[in-house]
């Protein structure tokens, strides 16, 4: 078995979900570069790129983030890989910020 090293570390945050052509979809996980979405009723085949809103609540409301990914794997599980066109720089550290609150208990 080969171990894949991942540039960026792959967070599991309930508190972030995923508005694709209107339906709300569940975020399975998430990086600085793609995320894992499931509950997807038409997804869109490998290789179409798409415009997507991430949503997390903070205690300032819910922060909404606009992103151009593209389908780069579909599993049989219904379960679809988006990667990001141009991640943001303030991205990772919202994951770190999230991923540090479920941590401790308070979110996620």
């Amino acid at each position: 078995m080969s171990e894949h090293r991942r540039t960026y570390p792959r967070y599991d945050l309930a508190s972030i979900d995923a508005l694709i052509a209107g339906d709300a979809c569940q975020v399975e996980n998430v990086s600085a570069t793609g995320v894992l979405i499931a509950g997807w009723e038409n997804p869109s085949p490998v290789g179409n790129p798409m415009r997507i809103t991430l949503r997390t609540a903070l205690s300032s409301g819910v922060m909404s983030m606009d992103i151009t990914a593209t389908v780069i794997r579909r599993h049989d599980t219904g379960v679809v890989a988006l990667q990001y066109d141009k991640p943001t720089s303030s991205w990772p550290k919202l994951l770190e910020f999230l991923d540090s609150k479920k941590r401790k208990g308070e979110g996620g």
